[in-house]
């Protein structure tokens, strides 16, 4: 793995989910990471809709942990904005997905994922 690494909503569930089919993916690569990834602040809201639905978990005390947890969060600016509009509009993408692959680019980032479609983005706009 790259020394940079952005993590994706698909690959967060996969590795806090112990019955995700990718979840022993998910902690090899965790495990052979330089460095905690970084994570888009949508990413992080997505996140937290699970959190949010669960009677058992304190939204604040998992945001917190979180936030401990990986490198940074990626802030939703004007140029995340720009280039995720821009990933959008010339592929067959989500807005929701495009903010998180234009995040891990301007944050110079290797993008964890599970969503291929995604993948294929992102390898094709980098």
């Amino acid at each position: 793995m790259g020394q940079k690494t952005h993590a994706d909503t698909s690959w967060l569930i996969a590795l806090f989910d112990s019955q995700d089919s990718h979840h022993s993916k998910a902690l090899k690569q965790l495990d052979e990471l330089n460095a905690a990834p970084s994570i888009s602040a949508f990413a992080l809201s997505e996140l937290l809709v699970d959190f949010e639905k669960s009677d058992l978990v304190d939204v604040n005390e998992t945001l917190n942990q979180l936030t401990k947890v990986f490198s940074k969060v990626i802030n939703l600016d004007t140029q995340v904005a720009v280039r995720a509009a821009h990933i959008r509009s010339q592929n067959k993408i989500t807005l929701g997905d495009s903010i998180i692959v234009a995040s891990s680019l301007i944050d110079g980032a290797d993008l964890l994922t599970f969503d291929k479609n995604m993948r294929a983005v992102y390898e094709r706009v980098k």
